[in-house]
Order: structure tokens, then C-alpha cells, then sequence
């Protein structure tokens, strides 16, 4: 009896014990570290659901655009596609946020990333996001190669 009260005590310590908060800014990094995968596994979905439907990008591109753009380089050919992001820089308030990043797009992972070339794509992204409905989502990006 006496061992049984003990589990249930500590069982309901777990159970209760406070969770760690992630932080806005953790989220966030979360969030584009979810993309990242994503792209590398061609998931076309989980990136555009990350993105907002009144997105704006350069020369006011729109989110049907950047999925276009997405496609078209997710799919271009057949080799594995590897996405590092060496740099990341996120600032976040409760419910808008910012980032800026170095994002490099190589195919196959035996290509040095760091010297552009042929299989080697290097974006430069500056993005910003909303929290709608308790989600993050990337209302604007500008990028530069």
C-alpha cells in the first residue's frame, strides 16, 4: 500500500511538474528548422503551410509564387538535395518575429557549400513572421543569391 501511494505521489509529480517554455525565438528557429528538413525531403506541404497566405516577397511575389519558385528547385533533378544553415539570426516578440539567415541548397552532400559552383546555391534571406492562430507564419521574405 505504502509503495503504491509512493508511485502515485511520484507519478503525479511528472505529471504535474511545470514545462519549460519555449521561447518566441526558439520557436521560431524551430519553425525554419522544420523548413529546412522539409526541403531536403522535397515536402512541398509542410513549407508552404508555414507560409502565409498574404505572403509578400520580392517585386511583391506572392505565396502561390515562391511555391512555384520552390517546386522548380526541389524538383529541378534527381541527386539528393542538402540544405545547410550555417547562420541564423532570429529576434521574436510574443507574436511577430524576424530573421535573417544564410540558407545553401547543394546537390549531394559531398559538394563544398562553401565555394559556389555548379550543384551550389546560396541565398542570403531576410524574413519576417506573424503568430496567427497560435502558428508562426513567414508574411515577407527578400532574398538575394
Amino acid at each position: 500500500m505504502l509503495v503504491a501511494g509512493g508511485a502515485l505521489v511520484l507519478l503525479a509529480a511528472v505529471v504535474l511538474w511545470p514545462k519549460k517554455r519555449v521561447s518566441p525565438e526558439d520557436e521560431v528557429r524551430q519553425l525554419i528548422a522544420s523548413m529546412v528538413a522539409a526541403a531536403e525531403k522535397k515536402d512541398l506541404g509542410t513549407i508552404s503551410d508555414a507560409i502565409a497566405d498574404d505572403f509578400h516577397g520580392p517585386s511583391a511575389s506572392s505565396k502561390q509564387e515562391v511555391k512555384q519558385v520552390l517546386l522548380g528547385h526541389l524538383f529541378r533533378n534527381q541527386s539528393g538535395l542538402v540544405v545547410f544553415n550555417p547562420s541564423l539570426d532570429v529576434r521574436a516578440t510574443t507574436d511577430n518575429a524576424s530573421f535573417t539567415g544564410v540558407f545553401v541548397f547543394a546537390r549531394g552532400k559531398d559538394v563544398n557549400w562553401q565555394e559556389p559552383g555548379d550543384g551550389v546555391s546560396r541565398y542570403d534571406i531576410e524574413g519576417t513572421l506573424e503568430r496567427r492562430s497560435g502558428d508562426w507564419k513567414v508574411t515577407s521574405a527578400e532574398w538575394k543569391r
